[in-house]
């Protein structure tokens, strides 16, 4: 009798502890996503020379394009302002509840694997933040859509994570 209360006892944290491990992956890519999203944004900042929003900006990805955006875009900002919401034509510093968020690259890895356009995305999203619209002229980080990799910053370039070791047995 007491050995089936063991093994029952077992299989109990077993199956306990199988959720539990599954969290702290998610967790910890989570931890890395933030990493990789506070670093883009803080090339961002020093390609603009300026901090929008008065350095409260909130990051989030994971997100499904909202109604009137074209279906493929990857990122957007929404903001109040003193003329309305995410109107542009007001002056930047008026800019209050400011989020940049991503519908593309949900992970850590992919965010790596992608950096450069990742990082370039946030530096555009963060112009949004301070005031720019979009501009047509060919390599313009302003560009509403970015053809090729001739458009991701220098500071996107030199900031690239290092990857992570794996180990291969």
């Amino acid at each position: 009798m007491a050995l089936h209360r063991i093994i029952a006892a077992a299989a109990l944290a077993a199956a306990l502890a199988v959720p539990a491990s599954a969290g702290a992956a998610q967790r910890s890519d989570e931890a890395k996503s933030a990493t990789s999203l506070r670093t883009a944004a803080a090339v961002g900042e020093r390609y603009w020379g300026a901090t929008p929003c008065n350095g409260k900006v909130k990051l989030v990805t994971q997100r499904t394009t909202p109604a009137g955006l074209d279906p493929n875009s990857n990122a957007w900002v929404t903001f109040d302002s003193s003329l309305g919401a995410n109107n542009l034509a007001a002056p930047a510093s008026s800019y209050t509840n400011c989020v940049v968020a991503f519908a593309s690259w949900p992970t850590a890895a992919s965010m790596r694997s992608d950096w450069g356009m990742f990082c370039t995305t946030m530096t555009h999203e963060l112009g949004h933040l301070l005031g720019h619209a979009h501009d047509d002229a060919l390599g313009s980080v302003m560009a509403p859509v970015f053809e090729d990799r001739s458009s991701v910053t220098p500071g996107c370039r030199a900031s690239r994570p290092a990857r992570t070791a794996r180990l291969h047995r």
